[in-house]
């Protein structure tokens, strides 16, 4: 494949990453996202060849990431019982076919998907690639109990390319417990795959010979999101992605920061309040002597207006009796003399 070919592989894939899985509705952890992307990048650059698959895809929110990961001569097929959900034995998904189609509309190349209707459990191993083709990522999502699990892990190792990378989802769930127990089953028995990694809810699988080449490009590519290399998980060593690595640690050092600066900003707003409430009793203190020095002038203008109706009343009594008027000339006439006196 060209060159221009596989960056528009890794544009599809970094855009469905970044806007895309906040579209699209169901369960799928953006650090495994991550791992995924790196994943179907490696493959394109490495020329690992063959088609994408998931049983189980609700609305797709991670199958359409493998979607966009797809060659033009590759496919992307999606297996879920969608509406049969009398074949949804532990009535874990219940996808829907027209949310899902839409979704592939609106964030994939509907022509290179191919979509089955049914339950993975009427497929036989040794028919896997008549219903998937030959894979090179196959992601397994669909029944929870431990015998569809082992099942589901056979018909993935059956169809897989020699250095493809199968992903089962819920592993560390403890509403489906029967993944893990269907994942011993299955390592129990004869069994081609091995764990090599672990992400959020993610368990990763490959064949031997695949697996360094493959933890090798994660340990690059991811080094942020390692958190512990070479756990021991059912006889195998797994590189563990998130819990622990860097970019966590880095995120609760971050949020524990903005938790004491909110803490802060807090005891501040508190402090800001008391002192207004502070200054909002001494404002209304203000006001209430105000107010009672105003009633008090108030009272005393009713007062001194009422004092000078009453005196202008008792004038007007005064001016207005008879004994006024009788004396009326003798004030005359002590005008008068009072008058020539001072001539």
């Amino acid at each position: 494949m060209s060159g221009a070919g596989t960056t528009s592989v890794e544009q599809r894939v970094n855009r469905y990453v970044e806007e895309g899985l906040g579209a699209v509705t169901g369960w799928f952890e953006t650090e495994s996202a991550e791992v995924i992307a790196s994943l179907l990048r490696h493959q394109i650059a490495a020329g690992t060849r063959g088609d994408v698959a998931e049983i189980g895809v609700h609305h797709g929110k991670s199958f359409l990431l493998l979607a966009n990961g797809v060659r033009p001569d590759e496919r992307a097929v999606a297996l879920d019982v969608f509406d049969d959900q009398h074949l949804n034995v532990d009535q874990s998904g219940k996808g829907d076919r027209a949310v899902f189609e839409r979704n592939v509309a609106a964030w994939a190349d509907p022509d290179r998907v191919v979509v089955l209707q049914g339950s993975s459990t009427d497929v036989a191993p040794d028919r896997a690639t008549d219903t998937f083709g030959h894979v090179r990522l196959f992601s397994i999502d669909g029944g929870h109990t431990s015998g569809i699990t082992c099942h589901d892990l056979r018909l993935a190792e059956a169809c897989l390319v020699d250095d493809g990378v199968v992903v089962l989802d819920d592993i560390f769930n403890p509403a489906w417990l029967g993944v893990l127990s269907g994942l011993r089953d299955y390592l129990a028995t004869s069994s081609a795959l091995r764990p090599f990694a672990v992400s959020a809810n993610k368990l990763y699988l490959a064949r031997p010979d695949a697996t360094a080449a493959l933890v090798a490009h994660l340990r690059e590519d991811m080094a942020d999101l390692l958190g512990k290399p070479e756990v021991e998980f059912f006889g195998a060593l797994v590189d563990v992605y998130g819990m622990g690595s860097p970019r966590r640690r880095r995120a609760v050092a971050e949020a524990a920061a903005r938790q004491r600066d909110d803490s802060a900003q807090a005891e501040q707003l508190r402090s800001d309040l008391q002192e207004t409430r502070g200054r909002l009793a001494a404002a209304q203190r203000e006001s209430e002597e105000t107010r009672r020095a105003l009633e008090e002038a108030r009272r005393a203008l009713v007062a001194s207006r009422q004092a000078a109706v009453d005196a202008q009343r008792r004038v007007d009594a005064m001016t207005g009796s008879t004994s006024w008027r009788v004396t009326a000339p003798v004030r005359a006439a002590g005008g008068w003399v009072k008058a020539r006196r001072k001539g």
